[in-house]
């Protein structure tokens, strides 16, 4: 009599990169601050190479910059939706992918005008891992957001200055060739992270039972009058990277004078940040972004007179510590006041509104110089910031955050 044969189950085999149970923070850091270092390589040398080696004019330059901006705005939202809606994980890989492509296009076609192509890509890459990126964040940190995001900012600040100094040191050496190849390597790192790290599973809205699920992100009052003063702000802050440079050249300072507070910018956030977060643990989100946005504004009135360097220093050191306290409250505010299922959607808008204010910066900057209407400039600012950050205080007040 024949033995009967037992049917085989097939063996299911262990992935080579089995799914986390849990992301922590410690690879969201790492992540961001790799990612940061990668965009700030391209961002200080895209004028110098489109205007000195490809011969294009400032007002082509200009306009490239302009778009790029433009075109991480509509990443940011594209990624929000796409977090919120369909899948975190695979939306996170598809933005490393195209920073990626973006870059290795960029190496090996980097003449007029395939290469404001290439950047354009590059930017969407970029513009969509900013907002997922945070949209993580904002998961992960429900116990603990203010902390979270102040972390956030120490690890956008050591990247940029990473980036900035390797990513100008190897195009001076190497050219753009040089420059975007290590924007390879950084991009390559990231994608091995989150392929290994990043597979949480995050529920999207269509899983939500219906009689839960909103399906579009309610824009509060408040909501908007926040992402108007992120916009602002990051509309003002535009000024130190396009404009401030030729004026302390006009005064008399050096470029070397003008790296060098950029230097100060970046130590004191990586030294001071934390110290700064558990100084006002106890304080409300809305106090924090009030106080922190009067603090930045108050600069500005400063800058009309200021002609010497140390008088520069000093304006730095107090922007900077508005900066430490309205930057990370502002994100953390927003993940507060969005629902869970929206999220990935509120991480846009703040993407957005950083992303506006960075496009229209150095086209406002530009027109009031051109016309030496420097006061009208830094009073103008003021009075934005003042205007504004009153009507995020005013309507704050009927949400105790």
């Amino acid at each position: 009599m024949d033995t009967p044969v037992e049917d085989k189950k097939p063996v299911r085999r262990p992935p080579f990169f089995p799914k986390p149970k849990k992301l922590k923070a410690f690879y969201i850091y790492l992540e961001y601050l790799i990612g940061n270092a990668a965009s700030a390589m391209t961002w200080p040398v895209t004028s110098l190479y489109l205007h000195n080696y490809l011969h294009q004019s400032f007002f082509v330059t200009g306009i490239v910059l302009m778009f790029g901006s433009i075109v991480s705005m509509v990443a940011s939202w594209a990624a929000g939706l796409m977090f919120d809606h369909w899948r975190p994980y695979h939306s996170f890989l598809i933005s490393l992918f195209l920073a990626l492509f973006g870059s290795l296009m960029m190496f090996f076609f980097h003449d007029w005008p395939v290469y404001a192509i290439w950047l354009m890509l590059l930017n969407f890459g970029i513009g969509m891992f900013q907002t997922l990126i945070n949209s993580y964040g904002s998961h992960i940190a429900a116990a603990s957001p203010k902390k979270f995001f102040s972390n956030m900012a120490i690890m956008l600040n050591i990247g940029t200055v990473i980036g900035t100094f390797f990513g100008t040191w190897i195009f001076d050496k190497l050219n753009i060739q040089g420059m975007m190849f290590l924007g390879i390597i950084f991009y390559l790192l990231m994608l091995v992270i989150a392929i290994i790290f990043f597979r949480i599973k995050i529920r999207p809205i269509a899983e939500i039972p219906k009689n839960k699920r909103e399906l579009h992100l309610h824009y509060s009052h408040l909501l908007l009058a926040i992402g108007a003063l992120t916009m602002m702000t990051y509309l003002t802050y535009q000024f130190w990277e396009t404009v401030m440079s030729p004026h302390m050249v006009s005064l008399g300072m050096t470029i070397e004078q003008y790296g060098y507070l950029w230097t100060i910018n970046g130590i004191v956030i990586i030294v001071f940040q934390n110290w700064v977060t558990k100084v006002t643990s106890n304080w409300s989100l809305r106090k924090s972004v009030s106080i922190g946005t009067m603090i930045f504004a108050i600069t500005f009135p400063p800058l009309i007179w200021a002609d010497k360097f140390w008088e520069m220093v000093i304006i730095t050191i107090v922007l900077v510590i508005g900066e430490m306290l309205f930057s990370p409250g502002t994100t953390t505010w927003v993940s507060q006041i969005v629902p869970e299922q929206f999220q990935g959607q509120g991480m846009a808008f703040v993407s957005a509104a950083i992303s506006l204010g960075r496009s229209i910066g150095p086209l406002y900057a530009g027109i009031f110089m051109d016309r030496g209407w420097i006061f009208a400039l830094f009073m103008s600012s003021f009075v934005a910031l003042v205007l504004l950050d009153g009507l995020v205080f005013l309507l704050g007040k009927k949400q105790a955050i």
